[in-house]
């Protein structure tokens, strides 16, 4: 019978063990480790679990970072922030990290072909806004937010969640603008879900989305500013958001529309009979 034994040296396939979890699949690349789907062994919880590259398994300030890493999530307890359950040190040292395993539609994935509704992409900007607001009240900035950080998760506590902390720090007096580039980034991201484009140099949302609300407009125009101290904060992103009131053209139901008369079976007669006639 096979025993399943920890991968020290390579890539994990499925069922290799970290911990008390079963690797299902790899999940991405990221700069400090390798995320891998996996199950409790014995608890009803799915984890993403995330490890040291074995390429970088030499660098021993990595390892201290990637501990850290889940030290200052553990510290962020709010709804759109992925949760630490545990971390541990394989055999061969190499750290490893089990967090809660976000799922969902990515903003990248959702506007891949269209941009994203009005009244979604408020909630998301609002979202957002709240988990960087929180994290930078605590001197925390996420320090690279794309489009594919931002997951839509139904059946969750928040709407959106941030997921991608692996470039997490915290900000000193030397990092003022910091928090700010999370702004810029949020910013960058909410442009392209609203024109469906890349942001280009001399852009700008009331001129590329005419339709979208002027307090809208400015507030993404605002966000990615070239200069950092032209760009609110994320607290202030979070309260022109509750502001902005979106109204969606109401849709109909398909099935509440009449066919037309050209939908009925060609094979389907009415025949007329005059009265005392037989046809």
């Amino acid at each position: 019978m096979a025993r399943h034994r920890t991968a020290t040296s390579a890539r994990f396939i499925p069922n290799a063990r970290v911990g008390d979890y079963r690797i299902e699949q790899e999940l991405r690349s990221e700069d400090t480790g390798l995320v891998y789907a996996a199950t409790h062994l014995v608890l009803p919880r799915r984890a993403a679990v995330k490890v040291m590259h074995p390429a970088h398994a030499y660098m021993r300030s990595l390892a201290v970072q990637i501990l850290r890493e889940a030290c200052v999530l553990e510290a962020l307890s709010h709804p759109g922030v992925p949760r630490v359950y545990e971390c541990g040190v394989l055999d061969d040292k190499r750290p490893w990290v089990a967090l809660e395993l976000i799922t969902g539609d990515t903003i990248a994935e959702l506007v891949a072909n269209e941009p994203l509704p009005l009244g979604e992409l408020v909630t998301m900007l609002k979202t957002a806004a709240d988990v960087l607001e929180h994290a930078h009240a605590r001197g925390v900035v996420h320090n690279r937010l794309t489009d594919a950080s931002i997951v839509r998760t139904p059946q969750r506590r928040a709407a959106f969640s941030v997921r991608g902390w692996g470039d997490v720090v915290a900000h000193d007096s030397n990092l003022a603008a910091a928090p700010h580039g999370d702004v810029h980034d949020l910013g960058l991201v909410a442009f392209r879900a609203l024109t469906g484009q890349m942001m280009r140099e001399g852009d700008q949302v009331s001129q590329l989305a005419p339709h979208a609300p002027r307090e809208l407009a400015i507030l993404i125009d605002d966000m990615i500013a070239r200069e950092p101290s032209a760009r609110p904060s994320a607290a202030e992103v979070l309260a022109r958001t509750a502001e902005i009131i979106i109204v969606e053209p109401p849709r109909t139901s398909t099935s509440e529309i009449p066919k037309p008369i050209e939908d009925t079976p060609s094979s389907f007669t009415i025949r007329i009979h005059a009265s005392g006639t037989h046809g």
